[in-house]
């Protein structure tokens, strides 16, 4: 028998009330964590909206500025503090870096396969940190915002994350830049008949680079004509120190000599000569390009057969062995110092503008100052100018152009400039460096840059040196008394500012710029100081 149905009441059948709806909580509202009080002056009321999303503003400016952070009001918290973490310990590692170990930081820069990875680190760290102001923003305004709120969400979201996020871009194409030249200038794949086996140069004593100047320019390839190092000198560089002898001879200079034993000593056993000491195509300058035109059977072994000629060449003239080469074109170096800004050059006297000894009219003039600022063209000249100079004058303010691109290479200058310094470097430069010494020469590179450079300038008629008739005896005596010199000097000293404001005035017909000085005084047995005789000392003004 079924159950008996309850009877109905009168509460059944009266009308229902509907139950109230609980009101909706700030924090149900914003989306943030109740546990976390609000930051600011005041809470989030009911109804407070506005108040709201003016605090996921600022939570969103703080994830930009502080990555992580942001997440704090919201129950991300966890995830927010590991990530506010792990950017504190990487910031702080590479701060430690560079305070501990810059050239162990710098030397990424010459490591392709590491610039690679930073370039790919470089973008996605910039799309993770624009998705983390996207997310955070997300999460701390107010769950119905107003259209206004939410256009106005947007573009801050995208101004923040622009900001963050365009450095790491730019970084990354100078990580694919700098990967490039240096895949492009330092050569896995070359030969060379002269360089060294090991590419560890730290238990030598000194390492020796010839640094070739090439008459190389657009003018003269199109006319068909070879290359003539026009600038030859050597940096010998202590590697402890980091104190550099710069050796200088001069482009006319007859008779190399190549080691004793040697195959290109047995081809020229009265060193490079033709029978006529003034016979230019016998001069030093002209090793580059026929000794290996007149022998080719000695260089098949080698992709830089006349850098292989000249480093056996002028190793043998100044009684040190050449480990690699570097060479500047005209142009290149025309490129390199305006990517630079220009260099700084202490001038001495009047340097004509073009024009030449044969009797080519200057186009203008370089005129006399301290610390002028000299753009490419007119540093090119400044170092290269013939016309009413002296073979002394000329190779002086060679090394000054050295000096002065050694002290303005520095890091807010490669770093501001870098782009236009990396493509300029790519057109003015060529080397038997491997990519495998580039990481201690980093190390080396930045010694340099504190040490004493001293120089040796070989000038005919200067201290006993012929150029028709070279005593190589002597010139391989000064070359180690030199180097004696180099130790015994006191520590340098702390490089400092200009005094002087660099002049913005154009030389007689245009601009200048530039640090370095023609020298004034003519060397003696002993080196010279390259700051010294860089020094601004003017002399009489040259007609």
């Amino acid at each position: 028998m079924p159950p008996a149905r309850r009877a109905r009441s009168a509460a059944d059948d009266a009308p229902r009330t509907p139950r109230p709806r609980r009101a909706r909580t700030s924090s149900e509202d914003t989306g943030v964590n109740p546990a976390i009080p609000s930051p600011g002056p005041g809470t989030i009321h009911e109804g407070s909206r506005t108040g709201a999303f003016r605090r996921a503003l600022g939570w969103t400016t703080l994830a930009a500025i502080a990555p992580g952070l942001g997440l704090l009001p919201t129950r991300r918290r966890g995830i927010g503090l590991g990530i506010f973490g792990a950017w504190v310990i990487g910031l702080a590692s590479v701060s430690l870096l560079l305070w501990t170990n810059l050239s162990g930081l710098a030397s990424v820069a010459v490591r392709p396969g590491m610039l690679r990875i930073v370039g790919i680190g470089a973008v996605a760290a910039a799309l993770f940190l624009s998705s983390l102001i996207a997310a955070t923003h997300t999460l701390t305004r107010p769950s119905r915002p107003s259209t206004l709120q939410r256009s106005l969400g947007a573009v801050w979201v995208a101004v923040l994350s622009f900001a963050v996020s365009a450095p790491l871009v730019v970084g990354a194409g100078y990580a694919r830049n700098q990967a490039s030249l240096v895949d492009g200038v330092f050569r896995t794949d070359s030969r060379s008949q002269t360089r060294p086996d090991t590419a560890l140069f730290q238990d030598k004593p000194r390492l020796n680079i010839l640094l070739l100047g090439a008459d190389s320019t657009a003018i003269r390839n199109e006319h068909g004509d070879g290359v003539r190092t026009d600038t030859i000198m050597v940096a010998s560089i202590d590697t402890a120190t980091g104190d550099t002898s710069l050796f200088q001879i001069p482009r006319n200079m007859a008779r190399m000599p190549f080691p004793e034993g040697s195959p290109l000593a047995g081809a020229y056993p009265d060193g490079f000569y033709g029978g006529n000491a003034d016979n230019a195509e016998y001069f030093a300058n002209a090793v580059y390009q026929n000794v290996p035109a007149q022998h080719p059977e000695l260089f098949t072994g080698t992709d830089y057969p006349g850098a292989d000629a000249l480093k056996l060449g002028v190793g043998a003239a100044l009684g040190l062995e050449i480990d690699y080469f570097m060479m500047v074109n005209i142009d290149g170096l025309t490129k390199l110092i305006d990517a630079m800004g220009g260099v700084h050059l202490n001038v001495n006297s009047r340097i004509p503008v073009a024009g030449d000894s044969e009797g080519r009219a200057s186009t203008g003039w370089i005129e006399p100052g301290p610390d002028k600022l000299l753009n490419g063209y007119y540093a090119m000249w400044y170092a290269r100018s013939r016309k009413g100079s002296t073979d002394y004058n000329r190779m002086g303010r060679q090394t000054c152009v050295v000096k002065a691109v050694i002290d303005q290479a520095d890091p807010a200058t490669m770093l501001t400039r870098y782009e236009a310094i990396a493509r300029a470097s790519k057109d003015m430069i060529m080397t038997d460096i491997p990519q495998d010494v580039l990481s201690p020469l980093v190390a080396l590179t930045l010694r340099v840059k504190e040490g004493h450079v001293r120089r040796v300038l070989f000038v005919h008629g200067k201290d006993g040196f012929e150029t028709t008739d070279p005593d190589f005896m002597m010139m391989r005596q000064r070359v180690q008394k030199t180097l004696e010199e180099a130790k015994a000097a006191p520590a340098p000293k702390k490089k400092t500012a200009p005094a002087t404001t660099p002049s913005s005035a154009a030389p007689s017909s245009q601009e200048p710029t530039q640090q370095a000085s023609t020298p004034s005084a003519a060397p003696s047995t002993q080196s010279e100081d390259v700051s010294d005789a860089c020094a601004y000392n003017p002399g009489p003004e040259q007609p």
